[in-house]
């Protein structure tokens, strides 16, 4: 019996947990044509920033996407940072990273993609609805629950966590180039929205879904509902 290929032990995993190719390379950070073709066989393994991506794609470990590679991911020579999140309340044995034991901070620490740093997950009592409007001054990280139920064709569910940064570079919109980002679009709760910038210098906001009217914003009208960028969505984390 012929040996399983990386490309058949990335599909094993994905419908192991009934995820679709969508959903995967929207958690990753890539493409999903990309994805499908990696997954067939049609494209070599990754180079090791990809792999660490779709790791968090399939919601595996880096050590074990690189097992499957049949590759060794190299020891960052510095221990790595983690992110503060603002506006949050942490568990107790994680307030102080002085007196963490190396296990439990693991165990409390989740990758963002596309980055060697960590993040503190919060309890779900602390999770925000609702954000302050974007300082492009004040680079912060926040956590986000997502309450609509109209961006399933984004690959996004009632519930999930959403992670925001108001960095500049993150927030920065490059003409037929899609993000995520959230918006206060009204004054009870930040919502995700699909954003594009189109060729007249608008910006336009949907939900993925065909029976919505996207909202199309002046440049001023972005930068005044603008929470930050989403730049990782997590499930399932309690």
């Amino acid at each position: 019996m012929q040996d399983a290929t990386f490309g058949d032990s990335l599909k094993k995993i994905r419908l192991s947990k009934g995820d679709s190719v969508r959903k995967v390379a929207l958690y990753a950070g890539i493409s999903a044509s990309y994805y499908s073709q990696i997954e067939n066989n049609k494209r070599q393994i990754p180079k090791p920033a990809t792999l660490r991506k779709i790791a968090t794609g399939l919601h595996i470990s880096e050590t074990e996407i690189f097992k499957l590679a049949n590759l060794i991911p190299a020891e960052s020579p510095a221990a790595k940072p983690v992110i503060h999140v603002s506006g949050l309340r942490m568990p107790a044995d994680v307030d102080s990273p002085r007196r963490r034991p190396a296990q439990s901070a693991q165990a409390n620490k989740i990758g963002l993609t596309n980055s060697r740093q960590q993040l503190h997950y919060p309890l779900s009592t602390h999770v925000n609805t609702q954000l302050p409007p974007w300082q492009a001054q004040a680079e912060t990280i926040q956590w986000l629950k997502i309450t609509d139920t109209n961006l399933v064709m984004l690959g996004i569910l009632k519930s999930d966590l959403a992670v925001i940064s108001t960095a500049a570079k993150a927030c920065r919109l490059i003409p037929e180039s899609p993000k995520l980002m959230a918006f206060n679009l009204t004054t009870a709760k930040t919502t995700v929205r699909q954003t594009l910038m189109t060729a007249d210098k608008q910006v336009m906001l949907t939900t993925g879904l065909p029976t919505e009217k996207p909202l199309f914003l002046t440049l001023t009208e972005f930068k005044h509902q603008l929470a930050g960028a989403v730049i990782n969505l997590y499930r399932d984390l309690h």
